[in-house]
């Protein structure tokens, strides 16, 4: 009648085997959550990002596609920080230990 073909109890992951935290990253990746991550840690840590003047009035909001969104208190300090984004996306990767951050937005 039917035939039925064994399955070897092989697992096959594709043409070849990756490393697991590759596969972890990916996962974190398509997700979103190691932006989660990445935001809780810079939101904790944020002082240590715009110091210890401007923490009160900059907060940040979230992170979306690696940017990461920030409040401020008022435009010119808006102008202020605009002109530091560079500065601020080097700090908070530094604080990330990988170049995770790409860009700053003010919301």
């Amino acid at each position: 009648m039917f035939e039925t073909k064994r399955k070897s109890n092989k697992s096959y992951t594709g043409n070849k085997l990756q490393d697991v935290s590759v596969l972890l990253e990916h996962v974190l990746l398509k997700n979103h959550i190691s932006e989660d991550i990445h935001f809780k840690t810079i939101s904790e840590r944020f002082s240590e990002v715009v110091g210890p003047l401007l923490v009160n009035h900059v907060k940040p909001i979230e992170i979306n596609k690696n940017i990461l969104v920030l409040h401020v208190a008022n435009s010119s300090l808006k102008f202020e920080l605009n002109i530091q984004k560079k500065a601020i996306i080097a700090k908070c990767n530094t604080l990330l230990g990988r170049p995770f951050i790409q860009g700053i937005r003010f919301g």
